[in-house]
């Protein structure tokens, strides 16, 4: 497997693949990564979990319409 990463800058909805000739033709993963953007990521240093918590708190995950959460009483069966 041959990979690569490049950063770049969008100014249009194209985006240059350097050495496009090696994956020509290949099945590929695009994942586009804002480099600017506060990392979220939970770890041991008491700060970064403060900052992932607050993030937590101002932008709550949504999994899902139809989620229905365990009563206590269900969670605590055995």
């Amino acid at each position: 497997m041959y990979a690569t990463e490049f950063q770049t800058i969008i100014n249009n909805p194209y985006i240059k693949i350097p050495e496009y000739e090696k994956f020509k033709g290949q099945e590929v993963r695009i994942i586009v990564l804002n480099i600017n953007e506060k990392s979220h990521k939970l770890t041991t240093n008491t700060t970064d979990e403060e900052d992932f918590i607050e993030y937590l708190a101002n932008n709550p995950i949504q999994l899902d319409k139809d989620l229905k959460f365990l009563s206590r009483e269900e969670a605590n069966e055995r």
